[in-house]
């Protein structure tokens, strides 16, 4: 396997691999094609690939202010146990447009190991929240 390249650039987003792989989730069964491309477009995306093929995704619900969503976390079977998962968490955490939000939130049944290492704490069963005291650091938006 090549080296994994992690990405922000939504044109680089295959739509219709990360769909397949999203509306098979737990998650989101019954999802359609068209909300899944929306709740990309309203969302900051990001991918990861290797030789030239998407293997994961993620995405970023925020209002860019006070609040970040992430959603529809996934790594391709075939790529697990490499560290993508948590490479892509790092790229939207450290994503520019967005340095500001200081509370993250996700809901997740399965992984909670992985998010608890990016500073997540349970807030229940399956919600968790990461705060960002660095966040008020940085400029705020003009």
């Amino acid at each position: 396997m090549g080296d994994i390249d992690i990405s922000c650039d939504r044109d680089r987003i295959d739509l219709a691999y990360c769909y397949d792989f999203v509306a098979n989730s737990y998650w989101s069964r019954g999802r359609t094609r068209g909300e899944f491309d929306r709740s990309v477009d309203m969302s900051i995306p990001v991918g990861a690939y290797c030789d030239g093929r998407q293997v994961g995704f993620a995405r970023v619900v925020t209002d860019f202010i006070a609040i970040a969503y992430v959603a529809d976390v996934f790594v391709d079977p075939d790529y697990r146990r490499r560290g993508i998962a948590a490479r892509m968490l790092s790229a939207l955490h450290s994503h520019p447009d967005i340095a500001r939000v200081k509370r993250w939130m996700l809901a997740t049944h399965d992984m909670q190991p992985l998010y608890r290492q990016h500073g997540y704490r349970d807030l229940d069963d399956v919600i968790m929240m990461r705060l960002d005291d660095a966040a008020s650091d940085c400029d705020p938006l003009r």
